[in-house]
């Protein structure tokens, strides 16, 4: 048998002086079968100016993923996507702004034993949780769980609604509408903020401008409700309907909102970022918003009870919480537009300003007509400043990179606000009625605007600290 390493005996050539080029694939040719390859002419090196710079090359995405297309900034999707966010602003900020008419209710009835600071203390871990929440939520968006995200949220929400209305001792509410409200909330509300943006960016502001109003819709049509069926069947009743119409509504936000595909971050962003304190400005307005979400949402808790004490009739007492609700809506859709023209500082330090004088003016408003005038300033500008927010944080953000996570700090910021105000007015109005043998407001009211206000100096603060005394847009 022949060896494998065995070479095979070659052939005599008919010329020994015949060259053969090799192909390097192991066949041969003769040299007159070649063909000359064609040349192109030299290449003339482009100028440098005409290299572009490594920013404005484009990029090629990574593998698997396909280019994003620009945001369609209108068409019947973009807008059905505003629709939706409406909805879900309507049930979560909306029922936040809902709660005095619940404060009232409970400190009357199935709460009546407890102090003010402690069902105060439900709406506060309502509207804590539904921030908070909403944060720790983000990446689930994120890395495309959009679907599971709302789902679970609008079951917690209506669970939470249908305990609350067999509820029968304290710790039953705290857990049904504290908790698992303020939680499906929170998994509600974070899709209302991420997705609409993704599909504007020329009329962003003003998409996200209309979305808003839901909350202010949500805190009119919520206290009409609740008012007119507790009279009509009852409370635990009125709580069921209401959780029905908010099934409904979020129904629709789940049939039309669509999260556009984009690419899924391949580093998570960070939730907390140490790094943020070390900028001046963006420090100093965690700090002021803080103190500003201190005091704004105390008057909302307790100025139907204010009124009831002044003399104002049941049906008027009502309705303020309405009036403050319902100015809301213009200060949600004006100041945006404004500040896309003088900047969102400019807009936001008047707006807590205002809001601040209107709720020391409070102290003074002991008839109708005067209390209604301090609700409606005081709605006008709640809504300016919940709807220039995330345009400040834009301004502010250092580095665009970090935009979600500094967004989160703030929403956290305005939370852990909203959780100490309400039950410190509450302790503060409990002391003054064991003193004095009768409901005193005065010192809830000195707190709420004395924290807004220095919300306010720090707000100004900030402005100054990032473009200095100069008038110009900021």
């Amino acid at each position: 048998m022949a060896s494998c390493n065995a070479t095979a005996p070659r052939p005599a050539d008919s010329d020994s002086n015949t060259d053969v080029a090799s192909t390097g694939t192991g066949l041969s040719i003769p040299p007159g079968k070649l063909r000359p390859i064609p040349t192109s002419p030299p290449q003339t090196p482009l100028p440098l100016a005409a290299h572009p710079p490594p920013s404005q090359r484009p990029t090629r995405p990574p593998p698997g993923v396909s280019a994003v297309p620009p945001p369609p900034n209108g068409g019947l999707t973009a807008w059905l996507q505003v629709l939706g966010a409406f909805f879900l602003m309507f049930n979560t900020w909306g029922l936040s702004n809902t709660y005095g008419i619940f404060q009232s209710e409970y400190s009357l009835t199935i709460l009546s034993g407890e102090s003010e600071s402690a069902i105060s203390w439900i709406g506060s871990l309502q509207a804590f949780l539904m921030l908070l929440v909403c944060v720790l939520c983000g990446r689930l968006l994120d890395a495309g769980y959009f679907y599971l995200d709302i789902s679970l949220g609008i079951f917690l929400e209506i669970f939470g609604m249908m305990m609350t209305s067999v509820a029968t001792k304290y710790w039953h509410v705290i857990l049904a509408q504290g908790v698992a409200v303020g939680v499906g909330a929170g998994m509600v509300f974070i899709p209302a903020l991420q997705i609409v943006g993704t599909y504007f960016s020329t009329r962003r502001s003003t998409a996200m401008g209309i979305a808003a109003t839901g909350s202010g819709v949500g805190g009119i049509v919520y206290p009409v409700l609740l008012k007119r069926l507790i009279a009509s069947i009852g409370f635990r009743w009125a709580v069921r309907v209401m959780a029905f119409v908010m099934l409904a509504t979020l129904l629709v936000s789940v049939a039309v909102m669509k999260p556009r595909r984009l690419p899924v971050p391949t580093k998570p962003k960070a939730l907390f970022s140490l790094g943020a304190f070390r900028d001046a400005a963006f420090a100093t307005w965690l700090a002021a918003i803080f103190m500003v979400y201190v005091g704004l949402y105390i008057p909302f808790f307790y100025v139907e009870k204010y009124a009831l004490d002044i003399g104002v009739s049941d049906d008027l007492a009502f309705y303020m919480l309405i009036i403050i609700n319902v100015a809301s809506l213009p200060g949600r859709v004006v100041p945006s537009y404004l500040a896309d023209k003088l900047g969102n500082l400019s807009i936001m330090v008047p707006s807590v300003l205002v809001a601040g004088v209107s709720i020391l003016a409070w102290i003074a408003a002991d008839t109708q007509e005067g209390l209604i005038t301090v609700a409606f300033f005081l709605g006008l500008a709640s809504g300016a400043i919940q709807a220039v927010v995330p345009g400040t944080v834009v301004f502010l953000c250092p580095d665009l990179s970090m935009l979600g996570t500094n967004l989160g700090m703030t929403l956290a910021a305005s939370g852990f606000g909203l959780l100490i105000g309400s039950p410190v007015a509450g302790v503060l109005l409990d002391t003054q009625l064991s003193t004095a043998g009768h409901s005193v407001y005065w010192g809830s009211f000195v707190f709420a605007g004395a924290a807004v206000l220095v919300g306010c100096v720090l707000m100004i603060c900030v402005r100054v600290i990032k473009v200095g005394f100069a008038i110009k847009k900021a």
